[in-house]
């Protein structure tokens, strides 16, 4: 502490960027408050990091942090984000780079901090705490990150003018006992019993409770209708998102209202199990309300208990609007159990019978599965793949063996 302290005050110019990765604790509160105040006042700071390693307490970011004006990056960890009582204050104003990771935040507090980040446009949420409606006001915003281990509505305000570049949004929803909080709770701001802290902390139930009160469809709409203009989709659906989402009482739209058509989307990432009936229809629903795609990628989850490959005949029912079938022009379907009966014969079939302009169909595979004695499988694939009926006489079908799939 001495140490940064004398280089601080030594230093001839401003310091440009601070990373800090430490245990935060209250005891030296005033200390690390006095070492913000001088790096977010000295007129020159950029970039700050700020990593709190004290995984029992989150460490309050100081009231400096928010009222500095000269920030163009900011990235915190494992911190308690409140916004200071005079919100006027806030001047973030310069800010283009906002990377929160496992925070605190209520739906006010983050809400107003990405509003008065005008200039922001990169904006990362990977775990957030507390908050359960995310409102983003940015109209420069360019790329938006979302990583969530439970139910999130999130609606995205932006001008048209605007369009963004990409957009992913992960839902894993598995080992809630790892990854909730007691302020993910509902019932933090009351006296509880023993016996009722008890339940609280009881993550998994507490998950349970979450996912049966949320409406997961209307959160999925919600967030898609805000998505006119963007050019690159990826969405990550975890097995147990599928699970919750199968919970739900209202059905998927076959598509989305035509005033929020994805217009703009080119390219789109979907890693989940498209077998899944009620996932497959949300994939139908995204493709039936994307009429300008040309790039198609999925990366196929299965997992033990798998449903049976849905028919191509149960993607000619729910696949109605022709409108990307004109403008598709590359697919690439990532399989691990390709030797299981060709479980991509569904969509790929499907697609292949009938985008007009499809120009290559490519059926990836990892190499690890195919051994010497599985050559004839593989053979066989081969062969059902030459054989399927092609809208394209142009189009390249292709089965190739790759080392890993695509990081999400």
């Amino acid at each position: 502490m001495r140490a940064l302290r004398c280089v601080l005050d030594r230093r001839a110019a401003p310091v440009a960027a601070f990373e800090i990765d430490c245990r935060f604790m209250s005891l030296y509160g005033e200390w690390f408050s006095w070492v913000f105040r001088e790096l977010c006042g000295s007129g020159g700071l950029l970039e700050l990091s700020i990593a709190n390693t004290d995984y029992k307490e989150c460490y309050a970011l100081p009231d400096a942090v928010y009222t500095c004006t000269t920030l163009t990056s900011l990235d915190l960890y494992n911190c308690w984000l409140q916004v200071p009582s005079r919100a006027a204050a806030m001047a973030l104003r310069a800010l283009q780079s906002l990377r929160l990771r496992n925070v605190v935040a209520s739906d006010s507090d983050i809400r107003l901090i990405i509003c008065r980040c005008s200039a922001i446009e990169r904006l990362e949420i990977h775990d957030i705490h507390m908050a359960r409606n995310i409102v983003i006001r940015a109209p420069c915003l360019k790329k938006l990150d979302i990583y969530s281990y439970r139910p999130l509505c999130i609606s995205l305000k932006k001008a048209k003018a605007q369009p963004l570049n990409m957009v992913r949004l992960s839902l894993s929803y598995g080992y809630p006992e790892h990854s909730w909080s007691l302020h993910d709770t509902l019932d933090t701001n009351r006296e509880c019993s023993n016996h009722e802290i008890e339940e609280i902390l009881d993550y998994k139930k507490m998950s349970e409770r979450e996912h049966k009160q949320t409406d997961e469809i209307k959160n999925m709409e919600t967030f898609l209708t805000a998505l006119s203009f963007t050019k690159t989709l990826q969405l990550h659906l975890s097995t147990e998102y599928s699970e919750v989402l199968n919970m739900a009482k209202a059905s998927t739209l076959m598509s989305l209202p035509k005033k929020k058509y994805l217009l703009g989307l080119k390219s789109l990432s979907l890693t989940l199990d498209h077998n899944h009936e009620v996932l497959a229809t949300l994939v139908s629903c995204l493709l039936n309300s994307s009429p300008n795609l040309k790039d198609l990628r999925i990366i196929e989850l299965r997992h033990p208990g798998s449903p049976v490959p849905l028919a191509v005949e149960f993607w000619e029912k729910q696949i109605t609007a022709d409108g990307f079938l004109y403008h598709l022009s590359s697919v690439t379907f990532y399989t691990d159990s390709l030797l299981e009966g060709h479980p991509c014969g569904g969509i790929c079939k499907f697609l292949v019978m009938n985008a007009r302009v499809l120009k290559r169909m490519s059926i990836v595979y990892h190499h690890s599965q195919v051994k010497p004695e599985h050559a004839a499988k593989l053979e066989a694939a081969r062969r059902e793949l030459h054989l399927w009926p092609r809208a394209s006489a142009d189009v390249l079908l292709e089965l190739a063996p790759v080392d890993r799939f695509p990081w999400f």
